[in-house]
């Protein structure tokens, strides 16, 4: 069976693909630009996870049905919620310092991690949770939704290698001693996005 996958981001396509030789299912993943996708970035207008997942869902799904594409599609949303921070930058990961950087471009690309750091300066409680929401949308407009959820800590400075995701390079996982950016893939099968991914794939895999 073919399925969309709502990006256009390889790495996140490269993840979903993992996960479905890990679990050993016949699917096989096309890529916004598979289906011929024009209509640039969906804007993501939704105050929780959950809400922009879903708004992505349903733009690709009147996209499909305005171009006689039947496949189901799966998006999703991610953010890091910080504790101390009332849950920032939450729904804002992915453009946290994007109102820096276009005041002054010349900011470094991982200035979302010096802002976060500076606003934990001091900070005892350093707990926060990486959240994923997967839509799973079938052609005909029923869609359910599953999710995922990694527990850690904010590091004091960054770790290891720095590269996108930025957070990655601050986010130590609960049991871990390193950044969620040197984690393989073995050791990522089990945390937010995977297990989101996962448990959507295996719903599909039902209602199909």
């Amino acid at each position: 069976m073919q399925i969309i996958f709502g990006t256009t981001n390889e790495r996140k396509i490269e993840d979903l693909q993992n996960i479905i030789n890990y679990l050993k299912l016949d699917l096989q993943v096309l890529s916004m630009s598979d289906i011929g996708w024009d209509r640039g970035e969906i804007e993501e207008t939704g105050s929780t996870i959950e809400e922009n997942s879903l708004i992505k869902a349903n733009a690709i799904l009147s996209f499909c049905k305005d171009n006689n594409i039947t496949y189901p599609i799966i998006t999703d949303d991610a953010g890091l919620f910080v504790e101390a921070l009332n849950g920032e930058p939450g729904v804002y990961t992915a453009r946290y310092a994007d109102d820096e950087l276009t005041l002054n471009p010349n900011l470094p690309k991982y200035q979302c991690i010096i802002k976060l750091l500076n606003k934990l300066n001091g900070e005892q409680n350093r707990n926060a949770t990486y959240r994923c929401c997967v839509t799973i949308m079938m052609p005909n407009g029923k869609y359910y939704q599953e999710f995922g959820e990694s527990k850690g800590t904010i590091a004091e400075k960054i770790i290891g290698e720095l590269k996108k995701p930025y957070f990655y390079s601050v986010f130590v996982l609960n049991g871990t001693n390193v950044a969620f950016n040197s984690l393989d893939t073995i050791d990522l099968i089990n945390t937010y996005r995977y297990s989101a991914l996962k448990k959507s794939l295996k719903k599909l895999n039902e209602i199909k």
